[in-house]
């Protein structure tokens, strides 16, 4: 799986992408674990997700059913 970046990311992005890039089969499991047990889902599965700067998340970012767009 890979780690897109979008937008203006900061200097330490290439850092964080390579670890979320390679820790991302074992976060996307922690999350459809908790999807099971915490709120009762299952039969599916997170395909992916989109990681943004909390400075950004209430200014900048808009998400909606297919996906997060960041405005510059």
């Amino acid at each position: 799986m890979s780690v897109e970046t979008v937008g203006s990311p900061p200097p330490e992005a290439d850092r964080v992408r390579s670890v979320l890039q390679e820790q991302l089969p074992q976060i996307i499991a922690s999350f459809n674990q908790v999807l099971k047990d915490q709120y009762g889902i299952e039969g599916i599965s997170v395909g992916g997700f989109t990681v943004v700067p909390e400075s950004a998340v209430s200014s900048k970012v808009t998400c909606d059913q297919d996906g997060c767009s960041v405005s510059e």
